[in-house]
């Protein structure tokens, strides 16, 4: 498979399926529904205290608005949910799925924010916090006589999420990237120069550090602080290649800004592929970390070792600690290699990690093109992504347990502001992101999802609906006889038996390497419509530490069973996180009574896991307990398991 693909950009893609259309419109309308003065008030009072306005000065400069409450926005990493809403806004606002009018909406609301973060940046020009911006919360005289205390307190090596410093450098990536986003979608210029102005405040700042202080900073949590500044270098870069004056003239110190947070050590220590590397280490934490790793050889592809790092950790992450949806981690943490059976609690797979690895194996693929990161996409977006939404009010998980008989606990509109909250705005405003990949003229259909795309010169048009049929049509329009030079077709990892191919009703071969299927060219202009079959079955997923704990799928979909409503006890967990409290069953073990082994069982499968006609419904028999089971994507109003225990007698 030929490397640098790129994705399409999100303006050419359109997801046409209903679900992931209505999930959508439910994100986007969560998200105007929220106060941008509440979200704005802590970067207002930031910078009022800088520029030294009075008490009243300062509460009229804040609207007379208050920082959103729930322990985060009004806590010392408040500024987070603010630096996602503009992604997210930014990423609605060329989201053909909206309408005309919605998308004006989300428009003027991106506009509004950029503006007056703009207004809050130009009153620390002159002084020696010049170009800086942020949110959080100002927790007495200390922080009043110096707002960037927290970042003087990390260099120190002082954490204390109350009273010192929580994660302001991860709160900063949010923000920049927040900048690049609006930047690199919607040209907005003052986006971008608040971006390279916050952007000399940080290098300045690192430029100052030494080893030592160097070593405390990457210490805490730290987000993915080289990734956007590589981004920006980059932006910066291409500007000034095209000719454009918009370029910041000392760009060239946001790459070495960058590489201040690259923790090397930690990269060497993946690199080695030593056991338990990752044992004990906050998963959200390192999984930037590690984007990051790529950014820099994205910026310069010279530092091949950094694609080596990234890579590594990809696979360290899948193939030890992940589970069958795609997730990771437990209670935020990684845990020992292969250590899973025993880590299935109520606090498995944080969003964030997901929406990180999507993030992360998409670039991936784009410099590699190795298929196992579209597998990867196309199993976590699913099993994961989909699966951290109520479809009924648009809130999004924190975590989404593996223990069999807990439940989904989600958001509230202006209550949560968690880190999923942020990362749940991103995911569901660009859907339409992994489905098309481009490589100069050649087009590729990475995921099998209802929707269009808009190539130069030509429109795709792919309608299908797995849950119902496992039947995809694919329709190239091309008004002037235009076409993409080859067509690239993802071959399932979840295809049972032959796939079958017609064009225009006539079956066709299609050549098959690396994983991809081949339409050519000429092909394509000998007729409009090509039908793909991809056959599905179950399949059946054990873990490495449990070897009779199961997992079923069918197709793409991950199934849980349908565990009722009753002993849904939502529980307080952490820093103002709400989980799952109770089990809904007092085990997860299942009696084998139609087989003599554990190994015949799943061998037969199909025989006991029986898909009802026209439903994704199964029926699980052969074993003690009846259990129905569906697509585990939209299990949202009840508890659920995924993963069960077998045993004979």
């Amino acid at each position: 498979m030929e490397k640098t693909w790129t994705s399409s950009e999100l303006k050419n893609a359109k997801v046409t399926d209903k679900y992931y259309d209505e999930a959508l419109h439910l994100q986007v309308k969560n998200m105007l529904l929220l106060d941008p003065d509440r979200l704005l008030a802590g970067f207002r009072e930031n910078a009022g205290v800088i520029e030294g306005l009075n008490e009243k000065e300062l509460k009229s400069f804040m609207k007379n608005k208050e920082r959103y409450g729930g322990g985060w926005e009004n806590g010392l990493i408040g500024g987070h949910t603010l630096g996602h809403y503009i992604t997210a806004l930014a990423q609605a606002a060329v989201n053909p799925g909206l309408s005309p009018d919605l998308k004006k909406e989300v428009e003027s609301r991106l506009e509004y924010m950029i503006d007056a973060l703009k207004e809050c940046q130009d009153k620390t020009e002159g002084s020696k916090y010049e170009g800086y911006v942020f949110g959080a919360t100002l927790p007495g005289k200390a922080f009043l006589e110096n707002p960037a205390l927290q970042f003087d307190y990390v260099e120190e090596g002082k954490e204390d999420p109350f009273t010192l410093a929580w994660v302001p450098w991860y709160t900063m990536h949010k923000i920049l990237t927040g900048f690049n986003t609006c930047f690199k979608l919607k040209g907005n210029i003052t986006a971008l120069k608040i971006a390279n102005r916050l952007g000399l405040w940080i290098a300045k700042r690192t430029f100052k550090w030494t080893d030592d202080i160097q070593k405390n900073v990457l210490s805490i949590e730290y987000g993915g602080m080289n990734d956007c500044l590589y981004e920006l270098y980059v932006i910066n870069r291409e500007l000034k290649e095209k000719g454009s004056d918009l370029y910041c003239k000392d760009y060239e110190s946001f790459m070495t800004a960058a590489h201040s947070f690259d923790e090397e050590e930690l990269f060497e220590a993946v690199l080695s592929g030593k056991k338990d590397v990752l044992n004990d280490i906050h998963a959200n934490t390192t999984i930037p970390k590690f984007i990051g790793a790529l950014a820099r050889y994205e910026a310069d592809s010279s530092q091949k070792k950094y694609l080596d790092y990234a890579e590594s950790f990809w696979d360290m992450v899948i193939t030890r600690h992940s589970y069958v949806t795609g997730g990771n981690s437990e209670d935020e943490h990684f845990g020992r290699d292969n250590i899973l059976d025993k880590e299935r609690t109520n606090l498995n797979n944080e969003t964030c990690n997901t929406y990180n690895m999507l993030k992360f194996s998409e670039r991936l693929f784009c410099v590699t093109g190795k298929k196992k990161y579209l597998d990867y996409y196309d199993r976590t977006l699913i099993n994961a992504i989909m699966a951290s939404q109520n479809h009924e009010n648009g809130f999004t998980t924190y975590f989404q347990p593996m223990g069999s008989g807990y439940h989904k606990v989600f958001n509230t509109l202006d209550g949560n502001f968690w880190c999923c909250t942020g990362t749940g705005y991103e995911n569901f405003t660009k859907l339409q992101n992994g489905i098309y990949y481009k490589n100069r003229n050649k087009l590729m259909v990475a995921l099998y999802l209802a929707s269009s795309y808009e190539g130069e010169g030509y429109r795709v048009i792919q309608e299908c609906d797995l849950t119902r049929s496992d039947t995809v049509s694919i329709k190239i329009e091309s008004e002037k006889g235009v076409l993409p030079e080859g067509l690239y077709l993802r071959r399932p990892e979840w295809l049972q038996g032959k796939p079958e191919f017609t064009l225009d009703d006539k079956v066709i071969d299609l050549k098959e390497e690396d994983g991809f299927y081949l339409v050519e060219k000429d092909m394509l202009s000998r007729g409009a419509l090509l039908t793909l079959k991809w056959p599905m079955g179950i399949s059946c997923d054990n873990l490495a530490d449990g070897k009779n704990t199961y997992a079923f799928s069918y197709g793409p979909f991950v199934l849980s069973a349908r565990l009722g409503r009753e002993a849904m006890v939502i529980a307080p967990h952490g820093i103002a996180v709400n989980v799952s409290g109770k089990r809904c069953i007092d085990s997860d073990e299942l009696t084998i009574t139609s087989e003599k082994s554990v190994e015949d069982f799943i061998k037969n499968i199909d025989k006991y896991l029986i898909k009802r006609k026209g439903e994704m419904e199964f029926d699980l028999k052969g074993v003690s307990r009846s259990l129905v089971f569906t697509t585990h994507y939209n299990q949202y109003k009840e508890s659920y398991g995924i993963y069960w225990k077998l045993k004979v007698n």
